[in-house]
């Protein structure tokens, strides 16, 4: 190898690997040496040489000891030969640092999105995919839920009982939570659950296949039962959301004044 490209390579940048057309390596020097030896991705993340190529660049991984490096690879030709330099720089603090920072970003994302005493999806989550997702479907249900008795729990036994409630609420709409069917903690006690493309008696099995989920985690759990009210109101193409929430509200206030009713023990003001 010319002794001024060696000089450039390794003296002043170092890291340097040059292979042939077939990919067999016709020089490395102790920086680069461990592609002899172990498996790495190099063979496959090498571009094909090219006349004139210059400056490409790729990833070359090193699994068994978790290191990454930067390959900035350039095309030559020598005795009519094409040959490729391949530069390595090792960035694996950086590959590490960026999978920390992705790391963090999600976990703030996962924070922002979620009520943090229930982990349903919240308020500023539901507002979002109001104004996107929940828009422009061919049909939608909401739920319309709010929790009865939570002021009773809370003046009566503490706010621990009544955050109990509202996780016992919440496990509740998990029971029924899928891709389409999406749960949200909108308030202290208010509940939403927005089911996309479902018809009216698929909206229908939700509402019951809830109730009875929520009738069993009564059943599993002694004390005051968690009592939650609800309303549902359908919206087909074209339907203006604003209504159909509006309707499910309406619907919800009706249910909470008869399941009121049904519990005269109980204080009037939840």
């Amino acid at each position: 190898m010319d002794e001024y490209i060696l000089r450039f390579y390794k003296d002043d940048i170092g890291a340097l690997l040059i292979t042939d057309a077939d990919g067999r390596i016709l020089y490395d020097d102790e920086a680069t040496a461990f592609v002899r030896q172990e498996r790495t991705n190099w063979k496959t993340a090498c571009p094909p040489p090219a006349a004139g190529q210059r400056a490409e660049i790729w990833d070359l991984l090193r699994p068994e000891r978790s290191k990454t490096y930067m390959v900035v690879t350039s095309t030559c030709e020598k005795d009519g030969e094409l040959i490729q330099m391949h530069h390595l720089s090792d960035t694996s603090v950086y590959t590490e640092l960026y999978r920390d920072i992705s790391a963090y970003s999600k976990t703030l994302k996962e924070e922002r999105d979620h009520d943090e005493l229930t982990g349903l999806l919240n308020k500023g989550k539901f507002l979002e995919m109001k104004q996107s997702l929940f828009r422009n479907q061919d049909t939608i249900a909401v739920f319309n839920m709010d929790l009865n008795n939570l002021k009773y729990m809370n003046d009566h036994f503490g706010h621990e009982a009544g955050d109990r409630l509202i996780r016992k609420a919440a496990a509740s709409l998990k029971k029924i939570a899928a891709r389409n069917v999406i749960p949200f903690r909108v308030g202290g006690d208010e509940f939403l659950v927005v089911a996309l493309h479902v018809d009216q008696a698929g909206a229908a099995r939700i509402k019951a296949n809830w109730e009875r989920g929520l009738a069993d985690l009564n059943l599993q759990d002694g004390g005051i039962p968690c009592v939650i009210a609800c309303g549902l109101a359908f919206g087909e193409r074209d339907y203006d959301l604003d209504e159909v929430m509006a309707l499910a509200d309406e619907r919800m206030y009706e249910d909470k004044k008869a399941k009121k009713a049904a519990q005269p023990g109980m204080a009037r003001k939840d």
